[in-house]
């Protein structure tokens, strides 16, 4: 009998530091508020700095998809996009800033918290 009230106050223990750190890391993802129609998640680390920027990386984002697929010419003056190179780097650096490394890091010590060994 002993040895279940132990067991359950290191799991109860487990619980409360996994609760920490999951308020620590999982910051990429902010719930929608209550009175939503649209249940679900915003997105928090997405830097854009203003309305301009945010045409851009949306005109960035629509270039590369065109150039994907109808293939890069440099030369044809119809497409009209300038700095191509430029757009694929600015797209990637969007997509590398939705990469959740907070989350992961939660994941990490999690995973080490709930499957260590219960030595005592």
């Amino acid at each position: 009998m002993m040895k279940n009230k132990k067991a359950k106050k290191q799991s109860k223990n487990k619980l409360q530091e996994l609760n920490k750190i999951a308020e620590e890391h999982f910051r990429l993802l902010t719930p929608t508020p209550r009175h939503e129609y649209r249940q679900g998640n915003y997105l928090k680390h997405v830097y854009i700095h203003n309305y301009e920027e945010l045409g851009y990386a949306l005109e960035a984002i629509l270039n590369v998809c065109i150039m994907a697929l109808d293939g890069y010419d440099s030369h044809n003056e119809k497409r009209n996009i300038k700095e191509a190179h430029k757009q694929f780097a600015d797209v990637l650096e969007f997509a590398k800033n939705l990469v959740p490394h907070e989350e992961f890091e939660f994941l990490d010590k999690s995973r080490k918290l709930l499957l260590k060994n219960d030595e005592t």
